[in-house]
């Protein structure tokens, strides 16, 4: 990555809060970091427990805003770096130095629209996106994921937690174990599933697109609302069809809840 050190903006702000609760104490640190990257850079996000939230804007610095929060007081905090590496594509990553510090780390980054999103993972906490562009690849163990006015493909998987991809240019995947998926589909470049175990689906797709659909639910119902399907199979829990003649397939499958398909306007 070229940095143009004349416009780089380093600060970091060490702000120590002690809360005290009821049982718990929470002992806390804010990070601030701001500088400029070259357009179309690939910002990668690794953070094992926390949550991460990146808008983009209109300004042309990257802004990393991060609060960690430790239940082990200040020595906990100290075992947990974040690092920041500016060779090649943009890796913003939390290091845990114990992996048992009991310590939570939670970005709030801010982009210039024309970078790009690769990889953001999350062990325990939401991801939220949003106005954004690159081909996101989001995973979390625990928390929802939305991925909203992205200008890409957007893959997006979580072991317990919502799924919401609108705006989106199209989707890879999307998947999680317990928690409903709201997707939008205005095209599509290969096959696609999109699978819960434990909640509703609704996918709005565009009514040009050539697909062919499988849906099943175990306990819940199908329903198709202003698209042209040419089902082979119809009924309330399984439906096997077409779009206009068919092509990629999508598969929508939930254990115990309801698939919505309607149209995309």
């Amino acid at each position: 990555m070229n940095l143009n050190r004349k416009t780089l903006l380093i600060a970091v702000i060490l702000l120590i809060i002690t809360a005290v609760g009821c049982t718990d104490t929470v002992t806390m640190e804010e990070f601030y970091q701001s500088y400029q990257v070259r357009s179309g850079t690939v910002v990668n996000i690794i953070n094992p427990n926390g949550s991460v939230t990146l808008t983009g804007w209109d300004e042309d610095t990257i802004e990393i805003k991060a609060v960690k929060e430790s239940l082990r007081g200040q020595d906990g905090l100290d075992q947990v770096d974040i690092n920041i590496d500016i060779a090649g594509e943009l890796l913003i990553e939390t290091i845990d130095l114990t992996e048992d510090s009991l310590v939570s780390v939670s970005y709030d980054i801010k982009v210039p629209v024309d970078l790009l999103i690769g990889i953001i993972e999350c062990a325990n906490g939401n991801i939220t996106l949003e106005n954004v562009g690159g081909n996101p690849n989001l995973s979390t163990s625990n928390g929802s994921i939305s991925a909203v006015n992205v200008n890409g493909i957007v893959s997006a998987v979580s072991s317990n937690g919502d799924i919401i991809a609108t705006g989106v240019r199209s989707l890879d995947q999307a998947k999680t174990s317990n928690g409903n998926i709201t997707a939008e589909l205005p095209a599509i470049y290969n096959n696609l599933e999109i699978i819960t175990s434990n909640g509703s689906i609704g996918l709005l797709l565009s009514p040009a697109l050539a697909v062919d659909l499988d849906a099943n639910t175990s306990n819940g119902s199908i329903s198709i609302s202003n698209l042209n399907v040419d089902a082979a199979e119809f009924d309330q829990t399984t439906l096997s069809g077409s779009m206009n003649g068919g092509g990629f397939r999508v598969k929508l499958s939930t254990s115990n809840g309801s698939i919505e398909l309607s149209q995309l306007k």
